[in-house]
């Protein structure tokens, strides 16, 4: 049995009743002379489910609610404005329609239909150990109705798998590590990364206009280093000229005291000469007295 099992029964235990019973109410007040609200109510029943049985609810719901003036007990109207609301997904305003019906229901078979629709309603909300327990007060009053056993079995069995996928859930859980704090560290990664990379877009995407500022800024340098004031430019050259001079003036002192450094030396050298001829002038005359005296003394010895 499947979702679309208990989905069709719905829509099965809706219409069935509601064109039987519309007909048996007509019947019985065709008995009775000179009643006009009979016949209005069969036909607004019949109007509404045929609204129904086309898919259009909101109006079949519209045509059962302007049958419920004149009739505001009428079980079956109750049953058929809350499967109106129960095919427009009004779970909640169906739920009080079933039960309300359920409690005024004249007749077992209705209020076993409204019982075992509040079931389905209950269901749908996610209600599924209180779906179970209305299935079973329909069941009490039809033991032999065996949409309503499988409805029960079915139930049992959704029950026992969505225990099951908690369980592995919550293993996973348990053995994996926190998948929100990773999640929330690459996030701040991720941030972090398309912060810098806007950071680089703009120092990469300089305004055209700053550049050109820039440009502006170093041709401006540029020509003032290029053109400098003429007072400047002969300042410089006066410079120049008195560096060459003072260049000038240290060569010819250093030439002078070049020229003094050889006259001295040729002035040395002269009397150098001088002493070694007058040396050699002695030494002569030595040798020559001593030549004479030898000579004397020969003389008188002999």
């Amino acid at each position: 049995m499947s979702m679309a099992y208990i989905f069709k029964l719905q829509r099965h235990s809706v219409l069935r009743p509601v064109v039987q019973g519309a007909i048996g109410i007509c019947a019985w007040l065709l008995l009775v002379p000179a009643t006009c609200r009979a016949a209005t109510l069969h036909e607004t029943v019949k109007k509404g489910s045929d609204l129904y049985a086309q898919g259009k609810y909101d109006e079949a719901l519209n045509a059962f609610v302007d049958g419920q003036i004149e009739h505001p007990e009428d079980a079956q109207l109750k049953y058929n404005i809350a499967s109106s609301k129960y095919m427009m997904k009004n779970y909640e305003e169906a739920l009080k329609g079933y039960l309300d019906m359920a409690a005024t229901a004249r007749n077992a078979p209705l209020e076993q239909k409204a019982l075992f629709n509040a079931g389905n309603t209950l269901y749908r909300q996610g209600k599924l150990e209180e779906a179970i327990e209305y299935y079973k007060k329909a069941l009490e009053l039809d033991p032999q109705d065996k949409d309503t056993q499988q409805n029960i079995e079915f139930v049992r069995e959704e029950i026992k798998r969505r225990m099951n996928e908690a369980k592995k859930t919550q293993e996973k859980q348990q053995e994996q590590p926190d998948n929100q704090t990773q999640t929330g560290q690459q996030q701040k990664q991720q941030e972090a990364q398309k912060q810098e990379g806007q950071e680089q877009q703009k120092q990469e995407a300089q305004p055209q206009d700053q550049q050109q500022e820039g440009q502006k800024q170093e041709g401006q340098e540029q020509q003032k280093q290029e053109a400098q004031p003429q007072d400047q430019k002969q300042q410089d050259q006066q410079i120049t000229a008195d560096g060459k001079e003072s260049a000038q003036q240290q060569e010819k002192q250093q030439a002078a005291a070049s020229g003094d450094a050889r006259d001295m030396k040729k002035d040395e050298a002269q009397r150098w000469l001088d002493t070694v001829q007058e040396n050699r002038d002695n030494l002569k005359e030595g040798k020559q007295r001593a030549r004479a005296q030898g000579s004397a003394r020969s003389g008188k010895d002999w």
